[in-house]
């Protein structure tokens, strides 16, 4: 498996963020060798989908968009049947957005123009860029 995995890189990121060494994730996350993380972060081995939570856990992270990201990459047609058929699964994050839209809209639509849509993009990316300064651990 090539370095360039996204699955890889998202595993390697969440390291970072978690400030815990390999080992205590290998540990928290219930893996027996804690050479597993590293050839997983490395992109030597697949990260196995059903311990994408363990390792989100262990690493402080959101598991939806590290299962979202390993699905598409390794899984796609099973990705592309889960999305077509339950759905986009949504991060702790989406939901609240969801869930603040819904109790300030009181029943209007906002009819999103282009130009409004532009203007959500940057103002997501400056949330974006003042959580990335605060904490060093980019949302997916």
């Amino acid at each position: 498996m090539p370095k360039t995995s996204r699955t890889a890189e998202f595993l390697e990121r969440a390291l970072a963020f978690s400030g815990l060494s390999q080992r205590e994730v290998a540990e928290r996350a219930g893996f027996d060798k804690p050479n597993m993380i590293s050839m997983m972060k490395k992109g030597e081995t697949r990260v196995p989908i059903e311990r994408i939570p363990a390792l989100a856990r262990a690493c402080g992270v959101d598991p939806v968009p590290f299962l979202r990201i390993a699905l598409k990459e390794y899984q796609p047609e099973t990705w592309r049947v889960i999305v077509t058929y339950l759905g986009q699964p949504l991060t702790r994050d989406e939901e609240i957005l969801i869930d603040a839209y819904d109790e300030s809209r009181e029943g209007r639509d906002l009819d999103l123009s282009p130009a409004m849509r532009s203007a959500l993009v940057v103002l997501f990316g400056e949330l974006f860029e003042m959580k990335e300064a605060h904490a060093g651990f980019p949302h997916e």
